[in-house]
């Protein structure tokens, strides 16, 4: 009997990592990889940050990788080389070699179907012209440093706010360029909250990237050489130099569907739970594979730029031997962005997205500082929300920005949620905590006493997008309970400043109104006031959750 035979086809990295670890664990195994290009695929993020990495010759990298491969794991990586086919009574897949304009077959016993993303292209007048990219390939990252190296490329439109969006506006930002980023949605990053959302854009306005939201394009408008010199919206138009088109990305499951394979409702490949397709051997794994929502049972696809190392586990594996490693619990779709100077991170549902799936939604705001005593340097705030069900006290989500510290909140709490965790859980956490990063209370369990005060009703909060929405009610007064110097550096539009330890004896200028929202720089003093104006007889009262460093309007 021959050497078991596993053949990967597509680009993406993730399937030949999954071939890598295949090689591990049956070193015998004969392992042939199908590129469609030069190169393999890159993760959104490499991509990304290869634009900006000038010392990086990518050419060199890219083959260093290939020869690595083929050295340590015996790999052999074949460029060029187009799927056409999966024939899988007959277990060969079908290529065409686009070096040399012929067709080839390989059999397999084992096929990992590692084919990506596809960006769907607009019929929008100019799309095909020469500086107008789609960042799906070396080549589109090997042009563009091209451009910006000869001075060509000056001002960018980049297309498409999501996180890949988001890391490439930075790239290009930091070559120097004059960039816009352009959103056909009311809000950047999808899949986030608003305000959390907003304080992205808080930020990149700072660094002097213009963010524009609910622009469609209406087209690119081109120059005698044929290259887009303006780009035209219903409100603008922006001249630019080139333009990155982010939108309309795509699972690539075109060969799969071709095959029988069975194609989800997010237009991805399902999968079960060892990552195998509906034809046995076959399997799928990467951003043209579909998983199911941990939080929500429910099938998902969210475009990844980084490979999920459990998925590359499973799939290698499974595919050199038997069915013997499982990803049984799906995805909470954590995503972590480090981009101008923020730390951007979530995992499980936001409040939209599970208030969308019927949850009784309850959120908590806190901020809380890198260095609450100032003893060290960099120190930033850190904004988190927590999210669960009412009902259940169920974890169904924690978004958080700001410093390093974020990254650290959102994973202690995506591990309480693979636990199937709830509030109560997360409260009883034994935590890592010292001086300059813990106060008094881990921000953790401050999120969680929060959502235990507004639970049980001994406290009513507003988020920020909330309390931007009812600044100019008439029938709302915003209470600042801040001190008259910290007042004087500035407050809210019509916000009405009596200082905490002043409440009781003005407690007539509050009177008349049908609600009163208090504000401070954290909340803390907020709360304070809460209880006092309480004790006063006041009952339509809130807080604003994580004050002002809350709010990014």
């Amino acid at each position: 009997m021959g050497r078991r035979r596993l053949v990967v086809v597509g680009g993406e990295i993730a399937g030949i990592m999954a071939a890598a670890k295949g090689a591990e664990e049956n070193p015998d195994l004969d392992i042939k990889v199908l590129l469609p290009g030069k190169f393999f695929m890159p993760s959104g993020y490499q991509l990304a940050c290869l634009i900006r990495d000038v010392d990086v010759d990518m050419h060199s990298y890219m083959s260093e990788i290939r020869e690595g491969l083929n050295q340590q794991y015996n790999v052999e990586i074949l460029p060029c080389r187009k799927t056409v086919d999966i024939v899988s009574l007959e277990k060969k897949v079908v290529f065409r070699n686009l070096l040399e304009g012929s067709q080839g077959s390989l059999e397999f016993d084992k096929l990992i179907i590692a084919t990506g993303t596809r960006t769907i292209i607009p019929s929008v007048d100019g799309i095909d012209a020469e500086n107008v990219f789609f960042l799906d390939s070396i080549e589109d990252v090997h042009a563009i440093r091209e451009g910006i190296d000869a001075g060509l490329y000056c001002k960018a439109v980049v297309i498409g706010a999501t996180p890949l969006g988001i890391y490439v506006a930075e790239s290009l930002w930091r070559r120097g360029l004059e960039v816009i980023l352009v959103e056909g949605g009311q809000q950047i990053l999808d899949g986030f909250d608003a305000e959390i959302a907003q304080f992205v854009i808080k930020q990149m306005e700072q660094k002097g990237v213009k963010v524009l939201l609910g622009e469609k394009i209406l087209s690119l408008i081109g120059n005698a050489k044929g290259q887009v010199v303006e780009v035209h919206t219903p409100n603008h138009i922006l001249t630019t130099d080139m333009v990155i088109w982010l939108k309309d990305i795509k699972p690539d499951a075109e060969i799969a569907k071709k095959a029988g394979i069975a194609i989800g409702k997010t237009g991805a490949i399902e999968v079960d739970e060892y990552l195998e397709t509906n034809i046995p051997g076959i399997y799928a794994i990467g951003n043209c594979a579909q998983y199911i929502n941990q939080i929500s049972g429910k099938p998902t696809w969210v475009y990844n730029m980084f490979v999920d190392r459990r998925a590359v586990r499973v799939a290698g594996y499974n595919a050199a031997g038997d069915n013997e490693f499982v990803l049984s619990k799906g995805i909470c779709g954590t995503v972590s962005i480090r981009a101008f100077g923020l730390n951007i991170s979530k995992t499980g549902l936001s409040a939209a997205e599970a208030a969308q799936e019927g949850y009784q939604v309850e959120m908590a705001t806190v901020s809380v500082n890198d260095d609450q005593y100032g003893c060290e340097k960099g120190c930033r705030d850190n904004i988190a929300k927590l999210i669960i069900n009412k009902t259940d006290r169920k974890i169904l989500g924690i978004q958080s920005i700001g410093g390093s510290l974020s990254e650290k909140i959102v994973d202690v709490v995506t591990t309480v949620m693979d636990m199937g965790g709830t509030l109560e859980d997360l409260n009883q956490l034994d935590l890592v905590g010292h001086l300059p990063h813990t106060r008094d209370m881990h921000p953790i369990h401050l999120a969680a006493d929060v959502m235990f005060e507004k639970l049980t009703g001994k406290v009513r909060g507003v988020s920020a997008y909330e309390l931007y929405q009812l600044l100019y009610d008439p029938q709302v007064v915003v209470l600042d309970v801040r001190t008259k110097s910290e007042a004087l550096m500035g407050m809210l539009p019509g916000t009405v400043n009596i200082p905490l330890s002043e409440l009781e004896e003005m407690k007539e200028r509050l009177t008349g109104h049908k609600a009163i929202v208090l504000v401070s720089n954290r909340g803390r003093r907020a709360y304070a006031g809460f209880i006092k104006l309480k004790e006063l007889g006041f009952d339509n009262i809130s807080i604003l959750e994580g004050g002002l460093s809350a709010y990014p309007y």
